[in-house]
Formats: structure tokens, C-alpha cells, sequence
């Protein structure tokens, strides 16, 4: 009976504990991405694209700039002649301009609209590239609570082991009591129940450094934690399709490819701004006043470049290089992400073929194990006989135990491998 509620105890694979907390895997994977510092830098960047977005636009905004100068010249303008009546001032070689300049854009090719469609475009980039590492911490909080689970697992098999111990010193000491059984059986007995308690012990420290680690990524600090062993994928979830965050982010990276390549694009075409500038200075408009005077101006102002060498065509090229480069990572990570799924798949039936197996060679164990207990009782079979087959028993349930945690844990990194 005590067999049954063991491996039923290792069938759930739960930590037994008082006043504990049970804590699922899916659980600890959403705690762990709620909790993870990177997580936060998604409001960060959804702060820089407004400030982005709001710079941008300002390009629509009217410019004012004040300049000024003051300048020595070698030469001013002289008249060659002398027009009788007419007294004709000389130029001063120093001269001085104050001006305020006002610009407004009316017209550039869209540039604006495609810059912010490119600002989009990188800030989803970057969210997606978090949303890789938040994957990356889901794989490392999976391979922590399993590792969990399993050192629980030594931990009960130690457990039963010394309970079986227990129960064979009890009797034989009745046997020394009653000068049938020699005290060195007795001995070698307790020296293989002190085997089995640091086999406890070190089982146990590794539990506790599992879920001191699994406490650090969920960041949780309530009750000591319990784990139950996670059920079968649904079969829902068995599909082919791939929904890793890095092939989402290739896409996304090529997305922002392509706004630039429409950025790019807008580059050759003309720009039409407006402009007043008013001034004071000497000279002013009237270069034959020589005074210091006020002056102002407005109008229409065309950019235009007619002739680049083609720099705007080349670049567009580079870009779609650059593509292409993308698409050919992309097809790489989805080939070798293939191959892992198929030698996950391998996995998982090895696994599972080991299990049935385990299942048997565990009650012949037992059987085994039983006998050679009441053989050990009847002076039949030496202690040492009886540490041999005990230890056999020990392990078939670890490997069992093991095995089926094993198959666990496949099958959820097979669901990890596709991206669920």
C-alpha cells in the first residue's frame, strides 16, 4: 500500500509542505514575465516614440532662427565716376546685419509621413526583441521548476528507501536481541540508512536552490512553494505552425526595412518652404544708404537636387540587401527550428516507449525487494543480498520517476520550441 501512495506522491510530483502555496508552471511563467525588470522598457519605448512622433512633426511647425553678424571687408563697392551735384557717399568697410529668419515647410515629398512611419515601425522592432528575451526567461523558469520536481523526486525515493531500512533494522534488532542475528547485520543496515539520508539531503538542498532561484525570477515572496507535475499540452495547442518571437521580429525588422526604403525614396523630391527674415543692420536692403537701417523680406523657397549620382537609388538597394539578408535568417532559424522539433518528437517517444517499460521492471523490483525482505527476516539471505536488491527497487523508482518527469518536461519544450 505504502508503493501505491508513493508513486501516486511522485505521479503529481507536488512538494509537500505546510501552510504552502501551490504554484503552477504556467503560473511561475506569467509571474516571471510580470516580474522581469526588461519588461518595463516596452512603457519606455512607447514614451520615446511619442517624443519621436511629436519632433517629427514639428518639422511642419514654423522655424525661427536669429542670426548675426559683423564683418571687415577689403573692398566696398565705389562708383568709377562723379556726377556733378551729387555728393556720393562711400560704402563703409565694416558692416553689420541682425536678422530674425521664419521658415515654413509647405512641401517635402512626404518625408515627414514616411519618418514616422519608420519611428513605428523600429519601436515595434524593439518591443519585439524584449518579447524574445521574456521567451528566453520562460525557457530558464520551465527548466528551473523541473529541476525542482525532479530533486523531489530523489527526495521521496530516499524517503521510502529509509522507511523499507527502518522496518528491516526493527525486526533484526529483535533478532540480536534474541541472539539469532548478528549485530554487524544491524550495522550495515544503519550505514545504508545513513546512505539514504544524504542522498535526502543533498536531494533536498538541490529542491531548495531550485526554488530559491524559481522565487528570484517570479518574484515571489509569500508561502514556502509547492509544484505539481504539468499535464499533457492540450491537444488544441498540437499544430505545426511556429509562433516563435524571433521569426516575428525577422518580420518586423524587414517591415522597418521597408520604411525606410519609402523614406529613402522621398529623398530626390523637392521642398517647398516659405520664409520672412527681418533685420536691421548696415547696409541695409538699400546698399546705398549707409546707415544703419530696418529691413525685411518674404517668400518662396524651392530645394530641389536634380543630380546625386544616383546616392538615393543606391541606398535603396543597400536596404533591400538587407532584406533579403533578414528573409535568408529567417529561413535559417525555421530550418533548425524544424530539426529541434523533430528530434523533440524522438524525445517524447523514447520517453514514453521508457516509461511503459519502467512501469514493469518497478513491480518486479518490488517483488523482488518483498521477498528478499522476508528471506532477510528468515536468515535466509545476507544483508548485503538484501542492500542489493533494496537499491535496485531505489533506483527502478527514480528511474521511473525521473522518466515520467522527463516526459513532462519534453512536451512542454516542444510546445516552447513552436512558440507557445
Amino acid at each position: 500500500m505504502k508503493y501505491f501512495i508513493w508513486i501516486l506522491l511522485l505521479a503529481t510530483a507536488r512538494v509537500q509542505a505546510q501552510d504552502s502555496t501551490l504554484l503552477t508552471l504556467e503560473q511561475c511563467q506569467q509571474l516571471a514575465r510580470d516580474h522581469y525588470p526588461l519588461l518595463r522598457q516596452k512603457q519606455v519605448l512607447d514614451s520615446i516614440l511619442q517624443l519621436q512622433v511629436r519632433n517629427t512633426n514639428s518639422a511642419y511647425l514654423p522655424q525661427a532662427a536669429l542670426n548675426g553678424q559683423a564683418t571687415y571687408q577689403s573692398d566696398v563697392t565705389q562708383f568709377p565716376f562723379k556726377v556733378p551735384g551729387v555728393d556720393i557717399p562711400e560704402f563703409a568697410k565694416d558692416q553689420y546685419r541682425a536678422t530674425l529668419d521664419v521658415n515654413q515647410l509647405l512641401y517635402d515629398g512626404g518625408a515627414t509621413r514616411r519618418q514616422r512611419e519608420l519611428q513605428a515601425a523600429r519601436q515595434l522592432t524593439e518591443q519585439q526583441r524584449v518579447e524574445v528575451e521574456l521567451y528566453k526567461v520562460r525557457q530558464q523558469v520551465t527548466q528551473t521548476y523541473f529541476n525542482a520536481l525532479l530533486a523531489e523526486a530523489y527526495v521521496q525515493a530516499a524517503r521510502v528507501t529509509q522507511a523499507d531500512i527502518r522496518q528491516r533494522i526493527d525486526r533484526l534488532k529483535a533478532g540480536v536481541e534474541n541472539g539469532t542475528v548478528l549485530p554487524s547485520n544491524v550495522d550495515m543496515l544503519q550505514a545504508e540508512q545513513l546512505r539514504a539520508e544524504q542522498q535526502e539531503l543533498s536531494a533536498a538542498a538541490s529542491r531548495r536552490a531550485n526554488l530559491a532561484v524559481l522565487q528570484l525570477l517570479t518574484g515571489y515572496s509569500g508561502a514556502a512553494i509547492k509544484l505539481e507535475l504539468p499535464q499533457e499540452p492540450a491537444p488544441a495547442r498540437q499544430t505545426d505552425t511556429l509562433l516563435r518571437p524571433e521569426l516575428a521580429l525577422y518580420q518586423l525588422q524587414s517591415a522597418a526595412l521597408n520604411s525606410e526604403i519609402r523614406l529613402a525614396a522621398t529623398k530626390p523630391m523637392p521642398r517647398i518652404s516659405a520664409f520672412v527674415q527681418g533685420g536691421y543692420g548696415r547696409p541695409g536692403l538699400n546698399m546705398l544708404n549707409n546707415d544703419f537701417d530696418a529691413f525685411y523680406m518674404g517668400g518662396i523657397r524651392l530645394n530641389w537636387t536634380l543630380w546625386n549620382w544616383r546616392y538615393h537609388r543606391k541606398e535603396q538597394d543597400i536596404l533591400r540587401l538587407q532584406q533579403k539578408n533578414i528573409a535568408h535568417q529567417s529561413e535559417t532559424f525555421t530550418l533548425n527550428t524544424n530539426v529541434q522539433l523533430a528530434q523533440q518528437r524522438t524525445e517524447i517517444e523514447r520517453l514514453r516507449e521508457t516509461l511503459e517499460k519502467d512501469n514493469g521492471i518497478v513491480a518486479l523490483r518490488t517483488r523482488v525487494q518483498a521477498a528478499s525482505a522476508a528471506q532477510l527476516d528468515n536468515g535466509v539471505i545476507t544483508v548485503h543480498d538484501y542492500i542489493t536488491d533494496l537499491n535496485a527497487v531505489t533506483q527502478a523508482r527514480i528511474d521511473q520517476s525521473t522518466h515520467q518527469i522527463q516526459l513532462a518536461l519534453a512536451r512542454i519544450n516542444y510546445q516552447l520550441i513552436k512558440g507557445y
